[in-house]
């Protein structure tokens, strides 16, 4: 439990925890106040029963004595009103403190959560293509939020819990010291029993609800996203039971995690009264006066009262270190294998590909005992070329495209531009470079943030949306739309045909005004007419822009200076398209 707590706090920057040290006298005192109020209240009891008292009690006497009128019931009746001024003051005090506290978890988690997308987000493109997307999200919603309020939020609270209940034990003990060690076994015994005895299952518990919470955005990714097709063909029930038999899971987790704090709350709360009544045994036993036997028995209620939910709470709030330790796990392994790497120093005049892009005897695999997706490619293109990439299905197409994307590392060989390694320099070559893949993903947001992306709405150019826009083709779309440019497109660009889509991100690749392009199949999913006039824009760039693509329809590339014929992951052929022709398997192509 101790090293959760250390490994939340160690994913904060250093500013970040001292706040979390600045909790530990907050809540000590706190714990003061609670053991303060215990002693007022036993003090004030005592006057209550033997107003008289007044005369000889230490400091009591003294208020006495100067107050105007002989009546110790009047002081009595004012040490009454103070008490509950005090008790006043006290709730807005520990209300205050709650609101620090949460204040520092949730700022907190808010950061990791920060922290741990920025690692994502620099992660090497093949750690996302092993992954899951629902297994990054659950981090940054969930497990942030689990790991500081129940592992370091946790652990504040058994503090604050455990120095309460030292300090009430202090107060106790100078009213009653052999009855109050008695207690205090008691609650010891009590507390740390379930402790032991638990300390598995919550663990078991907490892993079961990661796992099913994961499953469960799983499955709503996967039937949410894939409506059309659950819809058209009728696997509703497919996924409806998918989704029944993980919540059904998941509700008997949560059954079991409730009914393990309940069943504990009340056997501590049993345990602890039946403790009352034999302390109540006790004092009346070994007090000889009665009002003193009064006094004892209504502080000893008092603090009883106040112990019961501060030794539940110390049992829940380990019971939630228990049940946390799973989902830090699985932070924590993400925290420690995804660094997020120092940027480079900003070039101001980075590489603008003068003279060519090749690579020499590229190899990479996805898996390190897997298969060769490329085998010793070798391939130069030059500036200013427009260059097609083709090849059937497997033959590594898309892959050599992520390599020279910089989002792949070769496993063997190298990429240069000019001459100089790409590796180090990714950063800058991607700054050069407008991609347009065929799995287009748009934002449920306005045309313009969806052309413009990632940009914020004041540094949007104006001049620049439009000539993109102009050279997808798109300005009939634009003006057929309700609001223009501030069209929400919905989800997906849902609200858009598949060719209309295909355009948006077509100028989304040339608002930046890339001197390099790279198209993944992007032209896919357009009609002829639409195709043709979108290969005419880009030929029109001939010269001035160098251009990479992914045929789908060899027609697209037919006009390409230089055709690049994959097959197998290696180089089968590189030449023009009347050139390849003479190659069989290249035929088979067309």
């Amino acid at each position: 439990m101790i090293r959760d707590v250390y490994t939340v706090l160690r994913w904060l920057a250093p500013r970040e925890r001292w706040p979390w040290l600045g909790l530990v006298p907050l809540v000590s005192i706190s714990a003061l106040i609670e053991a303060g109020g215990a002693l007022a209240t036993f003090g004030l009891l005592r006057l209550v029963v033997e107003p008289e008292q007044v005369r000889t009690a230490p400091v009591v006497s003294q208020l006495w004595r100067a107050w105007p009128t002989d009546d110790p019931r009047a002081v009595v009746a004012t040490l009454a009103l103070g008490v509950g001024v005090f008790y006043l003051a006290r709730a807005l005090f520990l209300s205050w403190v709650e609101w620090v506290r949460h204040g520092v978890i949730f700022t907190s988690s808010s950061a990791a959560a920060e922290r741990l997308l920025a690692r994502y987000l620099a992660a090497d493109y093949r750690f996302h293509v092993k992954r899951r997307s629902a297994s990054l999200i659950e981090p940054m919603t969930r497990a942030s939020d689990i790991a500081f309020e129940l592992v370091a939020g946790s652990a504040v609270n058994i503090l604050a819990e455990g120095v309460t209940i030292a300090a009430l034990a202090l107060v106790l003990y100078s009213a009653a010291p052999p009855i109050t060690l008695v207690a205090v076994a008691i609650v010891l015994a009590v507390v740390l029993g379930p402790i032991v005895l638990t300390r598995r299952s919550w663990e078991r518990i907490g892993d079961s609800e990661r796992v099913l919470l994961q499953q469960q955005l799983h499955v709503l990714q996967q039937s949410l996203g894939a409506i059309k097709d659950v819809k058209v063909s009728g696997r509703q029930p497919f996924f409806e039971e998918q989704f029944r038999h993980v919540k059904r899971e998941l509700s008997r987790v949560k059954q079991r995690r409730s009914w393990a704090a309940s069943a504990a709350r009340h056997g501590v709360e049993t345990t602890l009264v039946l403790s009352m009544l034999l302390v109540v045994f006790l004092v009346m036993r070994e007090s000889a006066s009665g009002s003193n036997t009064v006094s004892v028995l209504a502080l000893f209620a008092y603090t009883g009262f106040r112990v019961i939910p501060s030794a539940n709470r110390i049992m829940l709030n380990v019971g939630y270190l228990r049940e946390a330790h799973p989902w830090v796990a699985t932070m924590d392994d993400d925290m420690r294998r995804l660094r997020v790497p120092v940027p480079p120093p900003f070039s101001p005049a980075p590489p603008l590909l003068l003279q060519a892009l090749a690579c020499e005897e590229l190899s990479f695999r996805y898996e390190d005992d897997g298969p060769l997706a490329l085998d010793r490619v070798s391939v130069t293109i030059r500036r200013g070329q427009s260059v097609g990439i083709v090849g059937a299905t497997g033959a590594g197409k898309s892959t050599l495209v992520d390599v020279l994307l910089g989002l792949l590392t070769p496993t063997a060989g190298r990429v240069v531009i000019d001459g100089l390694p790409l590796a180090g320099r990714e950063r800058d070559w991607q700054r050069q470079i407008g991609y347009v893949s065929q799995d287009v993903y748009l934002l449920d947001d306005s045309l313009r943030r969806n052309i413009a992306f990632g940009i914020p709405d004041g540094a949007i150019d104006e001049h620049r949306l439009a000539a993109a826009i102009a050279l997808a083709r798109l300005d009939e779309v634009v003006a057929a739309l309700p609001r223009k440019l501030e069209t929400v497109i919905g989800e997906d660009g849902v609200r858009l045909s598949g060719g209309q889509r295909q355009r948006v991100a077509i100028a989304r690749a040339l608002y930046h005004d890339p001197p390099v392009l790279f198209f993944d199949e992007a032209t896919a999913a357009l009609d002829n007419q639409t195709e043709r006039e979108v290969t005419e824009a880009i030929a029109a760039v001939h010269g001035t822009r160098t251009v990479i693509a992914i045929a789908h329809r060899l027609s697209t590339v037919k006009a390409c200076d230089q055709l690049i014929y994959l097959k197998d992951g290696h180089v089968a052929a590189v030449g023009t398209y009347q050139e390849l022709l003479g190659d069989s398997g290249f035929r088979l192509l067309t």
